[in-house]
């Protein structure tokens, strides 16, 4: 079994790995891929980004579309995403117009403290992760556009939070319309649930690590920089 990611890389390097035909990420925006496999395959299981033309208006369009079948490994994650700084002890909200289509078992917006390795920790099976999801709200497939917002309490201690929209299963959604912003105390906070079976996503996990585990030395790739 093959056990590969791609975690919160910069433009950049997605932009170098990908073909010509990938969608454009935006700038600001980092991409977020992690998914499971049983085979060799060195897609990372995603294309995201911006649709080659916007809505009927023009209004750009970001899409995070699964490649992949989900397989019983654990949860399969494709995500955009940026941090925000200096909104410690705010309750801010992150709004979008989505639409998704045989998106399953999860896909929306979402807000976290840190950095987004919490993505990995979902994509992992972490424990105690399903205790401690970020905020997040779905759009359930069906095609239409409807409004979606999630709205978070920003630790007092935490230096910058990440905002983004995450495909977790597979599908297809589509975001248009973003907004983020500082709300009073009166807008409720979000929670979130996933469908996802833990204990098996933990016991994949575990099995991917020990097959590493097992792999001879590598050398540097390209150690002479040509």
């Amino acid at each position: 079994m093959d056990y590969r990611a791609l975690a919160l890389v910069p433009l950049a390097a997605f932009v170098l790995s990908v073909s010509a035909a990938a969608p454009r990420v935006p700038d600001g925006w980092h991409v977020f891929a992690i998914s499971h496999s049983d085979k060799p395959d060195t897609s990372n299981g995603f294309e995201i980004g911006l649709t080659p033309v916007g809505d009927a208006a023009g209004t750009p369009t970001l899409t995070i579309r699964s490649t992949r079948p989900q397989l019983p490994l654990g949860p399969n994650v494709g995500a955009l995403t940026q941090p925000a700084y200096g909104y410690a002890g705010q309750r801010v909200r992150f709004s979008a117009e989505m639409r998704a289509e045989g998106a399953a078992p999860w896909a929306g917006i979402y807000l976290t403290p840190g950095d987004g390795g919490m993505l990995n920790r979902v994509a992992e099976g972490a424990p105690g992760v399903e205790h401690r999801l970020p905020p997040g709200s779905a759009v359930h497939p069906g095609g239409d556009w409807r409004p979606v917002s999630v709205v978070m309490d920003v630790p007092a201690d935490a230096p910058l939070i990440s905002v983004g929209l995450a495909l977790v299963g597979e599908g297809q959604l589509w975001a248009r319309q973003l907004r983020f912003d500082v709300v009073g105390r009166d807008v409720p906070v979000t929670t979130t649930t996933l469908n996802i079976d833990w204990a098996r996503a933990r016991q994949s996990f575990a099995e991917s690590r020990r097959v590493m585990a097992q792999v001879p030395p590598q050398p540097l790739a390209n150690a002479r920089l040509d």
